[in-house]
């Protein structure tokens, strides 16, 4: 049955590849979603046209050029953050100006081109470092940027100070306006039913406890600790029509919750699932919740250890944040509420669902929907590499068959977690999940070592590992699974993005999650046999130029892109069923025909 599946997904990714999208229902076999990687300047995630969104926040230093690269010295700024004066004398230090730095420490290839510099407001900007050029402002102009920049005001009046700055990216220059995320971004998320925000929301150690504590759409940049603005959040779920996971910062009050849910029901799509879940990883001593937890369930006066206050503080406030979202909304089945776990500890996935079920904690009665477990593989093997002294002796074929080893207490961990769930009356998710690969307690400042597990990342037969871990998944019957996470570059910290970049196509692990997940949920062989006649060629075109042969007779054909506006594009007819197009402008598109859509690639 596997084997036949996996045939039939290499028979669909054929035709993926030249543009074939049949536009049948899609039985979803196989619930995947994503964690997506944090917002930040140095991420290989180019989530944004406006790339200043991802600016690191201003760094301040002598308006002179003397001193430090950053004095440290706070400016005052006005909501959205941008200086309300610059250059600032607070008559103590030297007068002081800011910089953000942008597109910064970020792996090959570097996206270099053409930007579109676009300054609100009267003073004056100069670009720094991988870009040159000063500019009065208000300004809207073209910069080539050729490696990692920053964006210097030198000057904002305080009379109409400068209060926008965006920095739009080379597809994208001519409309700027246009749409928010790129279409890389938009194509790569639209296989997954569930996308994760919670590092999109900064959920570790956040500092947010009220509603005003948000990040706002127009902040100068959305890489704070307060995370990115919740307008983003659902203007992208219902562009794409997908459901939301969404992570509760542990400090957030009761109104906080209620002005979420809200939030919420005011502005997300009515379709939409709300995957519901109170901070992340209370357990884990690394993250400020734990100890969090711990001080909140002692001053109830919880009874156990402190872990075990941290625990049943957990669930305790796990339930009135379900409680205060089911208030709020009109539709609470659209709602589901997690109670999460450590995959190793089932016994701890037990104690969890019993505490909930008391009323000491749950005085509500509030129900759960889903138990959610990180059911990681190969977490052990880097550091039994080092300790069997193997660093230098081992090839990468032999780390990926180390991985493929450890599958076995994965799937001991899914199958023990998965028994909890049931008897519980409550599915099984991976809130996060896929390979653990990195040295720890030292080991990770073994260069040599962190080559050879970059490198077993990047290896062709860690696909097949990936397939034999999906289907150990799905097969023993857990659900969703939300893969951590998207983009992200690999480094001694670990290999932890499904692709390292945007570019990564052939990166096992994301070839994996199209052989292997996305294809079973889309169309069966006889679905494909059915609609294999149309053909797109070349696709990619880096031209623009297409052939579009199988066509129905007379069929009418519309191009559109990735947020649904349509796109003119020149044609010629060469007979009745087939055609030749042309597409201006770099981008992915969407031909659709009377029973199919197409998608077109212009790099």
């Amino acid at each position: 049955m596997t084997r036949f599946k996996r045939a039939t997904a290499r028979i669909f990714l054929i035709a993926w590849a030249f543009g074939i999208c049949i536009s049948v229902s899609a039985q979803v076999e196989r619930p995947i979603g994503i964690n997506l990687s944090p917002v930040a300047d140095f991420s290989t995630e180019f989530a944004f046209v406006d790339a200043f969104k991802q600016s690191r926040n201003w760094i301040s230093h002598n308006a002179d050029g003397s001193g430090d690269w950053d004095t440290g010295i706070t400016i005052p700024t006005d909501d959205n953050g941008y200086p309300l004066s610059i250059p600032y004398n607070d008559g103590t230090n030297p007068p002081q100006c800011v910089r953000a730095l942008v597109l910064w420490d970020l792996v090959e290839p570097f996206p270099a081109g053409e930007y579109r510099l676009i300054v609100e407001g009267e003073g004056q900007v100069s670009l720094e470092f991988g870009a040159t050029g000063t500019y009065s402002c208000p300004v809207d102009t073209l910069v080539p940027i050729s490696g990692a920049a920053a964006v210097r005001i030198n000057t904002s009046l305080s009379d109409d100070p400068i209060s926008s700055i965006r920095l739009i990216r080379p597809n994208y220059i001519n409309e700027p306006n246009a749409q928010t995320f790129t279409n890389e971004f938009l194509d790569f998320l639209s296989d997954f039913q569930v996308i994760r925000f919670m590092d999109w929301m900064q959920t570790n150690n956040s500092p947010v406890e009220e509603w005003d504590d948000r990040t706002l759409a127009n902040a100068n940049s959305q890489t704070f600790n307060t995370g990115v603005a919740y307008e983003y959040i659902v203007e992208l779920a219902n562009l794409l029509e997908k459901d939301i996971w969404i992570n509760i910062p542990h400090r957030a009050s009761d109104d906080y919750v209620q002005q979420f849910a809200a939030f919420l029901e005011d502005n997300l799509n009515g379709e939409s699932r709300i995957y519901l879940e109170y901070s992340n990883e209370l357990w884990n001593g690394i993250f400020e919740q734990t100890s969090y937890a711990s001080a909140e369930g002692n001053a109830l006066g919880f009874s156990g250890p402190a872990w075990e206050q941290g625990w049943k503080y957990t669930t305790y406030r796990s339930a009135q944040v379900f409680q205060l979202f089911e208030s709020t909304l009109n539709d609470d089945e659209r709602l589901v509420k997690i109670i999460p776990s450590q995959s190793s500890n089932s016994w701890l996935s037990e104690q969890l669902i019993g505490y909930f079920n008391d009323p000491l904690y749950n005085p509500e009665g509030i129900e759960a929907d889903a138990l959610a477990i990180a059911p990681y593989f190969a977490s052990n093997v880097a550091n039994e590499i080092v300790a069997d002294e193997e660093v230098s002796s081992i090839s990468i074929e032999e780390v990926v068959e180390r991985m493929a080893a450890s599958l076995t207490s994965a799937t001991a961990e899914m199958d023990a977690n998965k028994l909890v769930a049931e008897s519980a009356g409550l599915e099984l998710a991976a809130y996060e999940g896929g390979q653990h690969l990195l040295g720890t307690g030292g080991n990770e400042n073994n260069d040599e070592l962190t080559q050879k597990l970059i490198a077993a990342n990047h290896h062709p037969a860690l696909e097949g590992v990936y397939c034999d871990y999906f289907d150990t998944w799905y097969e023993a019957g857990g659900g969703l699974f939300a893969h951590f996470n998207s983009h992200y570059p690999y480094s001694k910290w670990g290999s932890w993005g499904l692709k390292e970049t945007m570019g990564d196509i052939e990166n096992p692990k994301y070839l994996s999650m199209q052989n292997c997940v996305f294809a079973f949920n889309t169309l069966s062989a006889d679905d494909l046999e059915a609609y294999s006649n149309v053909k797109v060629f070349p696709n990619p075109s880096v031209g623009g130029e297409f052939a579009v042969q199988g066509l129905l007779p007379g069929a009418q054909v519309a191009l559109f892109d990735l947020t649904g506006r349509a796109i003119p594009f020149a044609r010629h007819e060469v007979n009745e069923e087939s055609l030749k197009i042309r597409v201006e402008n770099p981008g992915i598109y969407l031909l659709h025909t009377p029973e199919q859509v197409v998608r077109l690639i212009v790099p």
